[in-house]
């Protein structure tokens, strides 16, 4: 396994500037919790569903030195976490039930208005001009997605918004010049959250 050494370098820089940018001269720690949190995808919002419940979130490839150091800092803690690769769509999946549920607890959730099949049939095979006219066609074969947004008044503590922001900018951050981003595409709520921890720190050029 190799770790990208030159990212994770970037996480007491981080702190670095925040801290200067507070003028803090404290010592701030790590909250891997929080971290992890950080890292999780926003795209249209945190889905859950029944399928689902295990999987504290899913990568792609180019993701894989952050999916094993995650897989290795909370594997201790988390004896059910494992890492596998999705079949159909080929990214990788990081999966436990309580840690899942633990980064679930960051979110409210509401149903989105779509579903997803559950049956055990292939759906190709099935003959759906005739089960669509039954009245528990949807609810018998389709669970309902759920869409979360990150709650509001979890961050207590400097060393929750760091670690935040430490893992959105290790998943999806950069630079271009002398200019740090972080880019999120279709997030719901997740730049928000961000652009609001990082005004808390009272950083500048926000």
């Amino acid at each position: 396994m190799q770790i990208d050494m030159k990212r994770l370098f970037f996480i007491p820089l981080l702190f670095f500037f925040a801290l200067f940018c507070k003028g803090q001269s404290s010592e701030v720690k790590v909250n891997y919790d929080y971290f992890l949190f950080g890292t999780l995808n926003d795209y249209m919002g945190r889905e859950k569903y029944k399928e689902i419940v295990n999987r504290v979130d899913e990568y792609y490839q180019s993701n894989n030195s952050l999916v094993f150091f995650l897989d290795s800092f909370f594997l201790d803690k988390y004896p059910d976490l494992r890492v596998i690769t999705n079949k159909k769509t080929g990214r990788l999946e990081l999966e436990s039930k309580e840690l899942a549920q633990k980064m679930n607890d960051y979110y409210f959730y509401k149903p989105s208005g779509r579903g997803v099949y559950c049956g055990e049939a292939d759906l190709e095979t099935l003959n759906l001009d005739s089960l669509t006219k039954t009245p528990d066609f949807y609810t018998t074969y389709f669970d309902t997605i759920y869409t979360g947004r990150i709650k509001d008044d979890i961050f207590k503590y400097d060393s929750e918004r760091f670690s935040f922001i430490a893992g959105a900018y290790m998943r999806f951050g950069g630079k271009k010049d002398s200019l740090y981003y972080i880019s999120i595409a279709n997030s719901v709520s997740k730049v928000r959250v961000v652009t609001d921890q990082l005004k808390e720190l009272e950083c500048a050029n926000v």
